[in-house]
């Protein structure tokens, strides 16, 4: 079975099942909880394999792991926790929390290193953790704010839907017309005609369903050009989001981040362009006036 067929399948049995998981808001909207700690945990533990140097270089997989879930489910309270009530128990609930999650739990990683580790390859050990928890699981677990946002799973729908759609623009343009390479050193196979291609399917599938939602459903979330500028802004961060993850693969000596979905790879390879574009979406809908 080929690369493309094998994606193409995988998409067809995961998306639908995705999407009613960010769509529904029963239980609390819980499901959405869950996904964002499959995905980001799943993320973090490809991360911290391809990190594994071995001997004294190696994350702290246990206490990273604890810590991400962690960090899942204050970014949860923090959306949900005065809708369901779940903030009653604490004055002035904010995301400093997560703050006050990272000033308790780092020095106790700080600690395992000292007591049961070499010093050579300290740095490393504890700045990879950190990193990974850091840039996969804070970054990922954006989607529970966006959920919380009003209209958020539209949001999470059109920033997922023009990510993907970037990406396999950027594929079929590369297989199909891609002669001048970008000559990235991370990523040495990609080529410009694939990137551009992906630039402009960004821009028109942004301005599409933009007005999809305008003229069909009746919500009005972005202006044409504010979609093309989007489009094009969610383009470029989910190249960025790519090519961190091609860096350190490659640094790593690895092709894949793991091999849970046929025709992808790893649940990193997947979801590396939507750790970057995530955030800074929903920053933007916040500067914007989203509540």
């Amino acid at each position: 079975m080929s690369e493309t067929v094998k994606r193409v399948l995988s998409a067809i049995i995961a998306l639908p099942v995705y999407v009613l998981v960010i769509v529904t808001d029963s239980f609390h909207s819980m499901p959405a909880l869950a996904a964002s700690l499959i995905i980001s945990l799943v993320c973090l533990y490809e991360y911290y394999q391809i990190a594994d140097k071995g001997e004294g270089k190696r994350p702290f997989m246990m206490p990273g792991m604890i810590l991400g879930a962690v960090v899942n489910i204050v970014m949860y309270l923090y959306a949900y926790g005065r809708l369901y009530g779940y903030s009653n128990g604490f004055a002035d609930f904010d995301a400093r929390l997560v703050f006050a999650v990272f000033a308790l739990a780092l020095p106790a990683v700080f600690a395992i290193q000292i007591l049961r580790r070499p010093i050579e390859g300290a740095i490393y050990s504890l700045a990879v953790t950190v990193f990974g928890i850091v840039f996969i699981v804070f970054s990922f677990s954006h989607i529970l704010l966006l959920k919380a946002l009003k209209d958020g799973y539209h949001y999470i729908i059109i920033v997922n839907m023009i990510v993907m759609l970037n990406d396999a623009g950027a594929y079929f343009g590369g297989i199909n017309f891609g002669r001048h390479r970008a000559k990235f050193k991370v990523s040495p196979n990609k080529t410009w005609e694939g990137y551009f291609f992906g630039l402009l399917t960004s821009i028109v599938a942004m301005m599409v369903v933009s007005q999809v939602y305008d003229v069909l459903l009746g919500k009005h979330l972005f202006g044409m050009i504010e979609a093309a500028v989007l489009g094009i802004v969610l383009s470029v961060v989910g190249n960025i989001g790519d090519l961190i993850e091609s860096a350190i693969k490659r640094d790593s000596v690895t092709k894949d981040s793991g091999h849970i979905i046929p025709g992808h790879g790893g649940m990193w390879d997947v979801f590396d362009a939507m750790i970057v574009a995530m955030p800074l979406f929903y920053y933007y809908l916040v500067i914007k006036g989203v509540r």
